[in-house]
């Protein structure tokens, strides 16, 4: 590797996890540059680890971007196999299927990852449709624009949401990502109003999705419940299938022990959504299998 980079020691460890924290945030692929201008370390010496992150077979580079490599996923889901919790997991299992039956689109169990800069697919139900969103479990995304990541800043206790609205970059995934931090306030506001989350092609072009909170029995957020599919087939059924994804979510919340006092009244969407929904212009994308 050259130049000492890797000497053992808390710093070269800690920027190595770093490194792959940055690129489980970005699956679209992240450059040199931005690598070095979110990090702060010099490029010569992220080029260093990530030649030695690819030699093992952690990162990879495609069309000038690095990505994560298969063997960083497959450790990732070996982690939450291992190391997760199993009894979320299992338990939000029949609750997935009956989701996805019942709404024809995908349904996925999302977490907070550990350093709180993603969320993770800990399980996932795919549509029994050709043209459907697909996503590996152990997959990272961005937590600024997803619906499970919003879900998580307007529901998690302080001081972290917080935390994030003031310092993370909101980095765009798609040309509708919502990146001006007033606007994501509102958003996550709103979502803590009504009890749901929906993007529209804010971190994939032409997907929408939907989550709500699930709670423990000490009414703590654990996980999002999500719904996701492709835009023309979610965006006419937002109000109808925003019911089945809160309905699903306190399912799950009431198989986990979750007993809240007085449930909040359902909150009705109007026909297409609201405006903040629809930043960008999304709905009028052609949806395309993720």
């Amino acid at each position: 590797m050259g130049g000492g980079l890797l000497r053992p020691g808390p710093r070269s460890v800690g920027r190595v996890l770093e490194l792959l924290g940055r690129l489980a945030a970005a699956p679209q692929g992240s450059s040199l540059a931005a690598l070095a201008a979110a990090t702060g370390a010099p490029k010569t010496s992220l080029l260093g680890l990530l030649r030695g992150l690819a030699a093992e077979g952690h990162a990879e580079q495609r069309d000038g971007l690095w990505r994560l490599g298969p063997q960083a996923v497959g450790l990732a889901r070996a982690i939450l196999a291992g190391a997760g919790d199993p009894d979320l997991v299992a338990t939000a299992r029949p609750v997935l299927e009956a989701l996805a039956e019942e709404a024809g689109e995908t349904a996925m169990l999302a977490v907070l990852a550990p350093d709180r800069r993603s969320v993770v697919y800990a399980d996932k139900v795919e549509s029994r449709t050709a043209l459907r969103f697909a996503a590996a479990v152990g997959d990272a995304r961005p937590i600024h624009c997803t619906a499970s990541g919003r879900v998580m800043l307007a529901f998690m206790p302080p001081p972290w949401p917080e935390q994030f609205l003031r310092g993370a970059r909101l980095i765009p995934c798609t040309p509708a990502s919502v990146t001006d931090r007033r606007a994501l306030r509102r958003l996550v506001a709103e979502t803590r109003a009504q009890g749901f989350a929906v993007t529209l092609g804010e971190t994939t072009e032409g997907v929408a999705g939907i989550a709500a909170p699930v709670f423990d029995a000490r009414g703590t957020v654990v996980a999002a419940l999500m719904l996701a599919g492709p835009i023309p087939r979610v965006a006419p059924r937002l109000a109808a299938l925003s019911r089945r994804v809160r309905g699903a979510a306190r399912e799950l919340s009431r198989r986990l022990g979750h007993r809240p006092a007085r449930l909040a009244p359902e909150t009705p969407c109007p026909p297409g959504g609201t405006r903040k929904t629809t930043l960008g212009g999304a709905s009028g994308r052609r949806s395309r299998a993720a």
